[in-house]
């Protein structure tokens, strides 16, 4: 089986792959898989970090890189020159290689688990090229996606050892790096950053409103945050919801940070997007893809013994 995490950098989709892949007993793409089956000048270079003495780790974060990382599948396509466009996008021409690479993980766990965030909004295309796998999309209010956004370009702007061996030591990416380690040039790209992401959620919306939701789990990170056990229920029609919900609960260990003042557009995109959710909630409902709530997932909530589903479309 295969199980695609999709959702924008900084939606929480990392802690929510490995919360995913322990849930169904699966193995996530990761740092290793990079290595087996990357070019010989990638392999090198992230079995060179993985040797190292001293640890690194992924510079936007302190996640300490070994082959077990969990990774985008995304550097993959562009190393391997898998599209046209050397793009970190998955084009249908790609197919051959990442279905070689999950039915390898398959072979060895039995659920292969892929993330690439550059492929937010166009989950119809992996749906096609992979009838057998099923995706979890996520979202997360816009402001919590710039809040953890700019602390990671801070924090990889000085740390940019991992980042240059994904790149190959990019002139583009170094030059990136000089403007982020000016103020100006920090708030240039905070602002371009948030743009990107605004036109990208309304690029995304139409989209995601039309994939069939017998093949698709709609999570939502803030409410993964706020009550895992009853987040989680919503995918329990491709895994063991309440197992999900314990993952993620292990595996989601960071403090709060405050959060940007959302702009009146932010407010309107959230609004949409949460829509856009709701209504694939909805129709799961109407079309018994998730037709009650399994009773382990709402035991021990208060007050929400025997609650359908139903109760929580609007929660």
């Amino acid at each position: 089986m295969i199980l695609f995490v999709s959702g924008f950098n900084r939606s929480g989709t990392t802690v929510l792959l490995e919360a995913v892949a322990a849930a169904t007993d699966g193995e996530p793409f990761t740092v290793g898989d990079l290595i087996r089956y990357g070019s010989p000048g990638l392999a090198a270079r992230l079995r060179a970090l993985i040797e190292a003495d001293e640890p690194v780790d992924r510079g936007v974060d302190a996640r300490k890189v070994t082959s077990s990382t969990p990774e985008e599948y995304g550097w993959l396509l562009v190393d391997r020159g898998s599209t046209a466009r050397l793009s970190s996008r998955f084009q249908p021409e790609a197919t051959p290689l990442l279905r070689r690479v999950a039915e390898d993980i398959i072979a060895r766990s039995g659920v292969a688990v892929l993330k690439n965030p550059s492929d937010t909004g166009r989950e119809d295309l992996l749906l096609r090229a992979f009838p057998e796998a099923r995706v979890i999309v996520t979202r997360r209010a816009l402001t919590g996606i710039y809040a953890s956004t700019d602390r990671a370009l801070a924090r990889g702007a000085e740390n940019t050892v991992y980042g240059m061996a994904l790149t190959g030591d990019s002139r583009t990416v170094r030059a990136v790096i000089r403007i982020q380690r000016t103020k100006a040039g920090a708030a240039f790209l905070s602002v371009f950053g948030r743009w990107n992401l605004r036109l990208r959620v309304l690029g995304m919306l139409r989209r995601t409103a039309r994939l069939p939701v017998e093949r698709v789990a709609f999570l939502d990170y803030d409410e993964l945050v706020r009550d895992p056990l009853r987040a989680a229920a919503w995918a329990g029609h491709l895994l063991d919801a309440r197992r999900l919900a314990e993952e993620f609960r292990a595996s989601h260990s960071f403090p709060p940070h405050p959060t940007p003042r959302a702009f009146a557009l932010d407010r309107f995109l959230d609004r949409r997007w949460g829509r856009v959710w709701e209504r694939g909630r909805r129709e799961q409902l109407e079309r018994g893809v998730l037709p009650t709530a399994p009773a382990e997932a709402v035991r021990g909530f208060p007050g929400a013994g025997g609650k359908r589903m139903t109760d929580w479309a609007d929660g």
